[in-house]
């Protein structure tokens, strides 16, 4: 029996379909979007740290800024479209002028860089104001390093969320940045945080 052989070209181009083919306008169609409410723009921030495992956070951060409208998804999950404006910025772990462990990077500010690109987040459960949500999207930065080695990449999130009446909104967030092993280096990015948002 002949063993299947995909070429590294393969999982990033079905992504980057998938990705594609999902609608970035807005969709009136769905009858409830916790994410949203009856409100159709969301300007949201977020913060994160960077963690290496589950135990191991290392001083490289995450910012971002993010515009969205609601959308839908298969079987009428609700779903929000994203335009993303994102950094990373480290800070060297140093004590002394020597690493803090032997185990951490010390000049986590080779990392520093920035990015945009565009995602989907979509509310696998949700109640009326409370949502589960996970998302992908497609990203370019604006170097290469030796944990992404290229300057497109990928990005997943999972993310619990909560939109008060006012309009203001909350989440706690994991996410992964990698590029599906277009190159050798690919042990990707992963961050933790929060995001604050408006939605109107």
């Amino acid at each position: 029996m002949k063993s299947i052989h995909f070429k590294k070209t393969t999982v990033p181009a079905t992504c980057l379909a998938l990705v594609i083919a999902m609608p970035i306008v807005a969709d009136d169609n769905v009858s409830h979007n916790p994410m949203f409410g009856d409100n159709k723009h969301q300007i949201m921030i977020h913060g994160g740290k960077s963690f290496r495992s589950k135990d191991q956070f290392e001083n490289l951060f995450f910012g971002g800024i993010t515009y969205s409208q609601p959308g839908s998804f298969f079987f009428g999950l609700p779903a929000r479209n994203n335009l993303e404006v994102n950094a990373f910025k480290g800070r060297d772990n140093k004590v002394n002028g020597k690493p803090k462990s032997t185990q951490q990077v010390d000049n986590l500010s080779q990392y520093d860089l920035g990015m945009i690109g565009i995602s989907k987040d979509v509310a696998l459960l949700s109640g009326t104001n409370t949502y589960l949500s996970v998302g992908l999207g497609i990203y370019l930065k604006e170097k290469k390093t030796n944990r992404i080695g290229s300057k497109f990449t990928f990005g997943e999130r999972l993310a619990l969320g909560y939109r008060f009446d006012s309009g203001i909104a909350m989440e706690l967030y994991a996410r992964h940045f990698s590029n599906a092993g277009i190159t050798d280096d690919n042990s990707g990015q992963n961050f933790a945080g929060l995001s604050v948002g408006y939605t109107f």
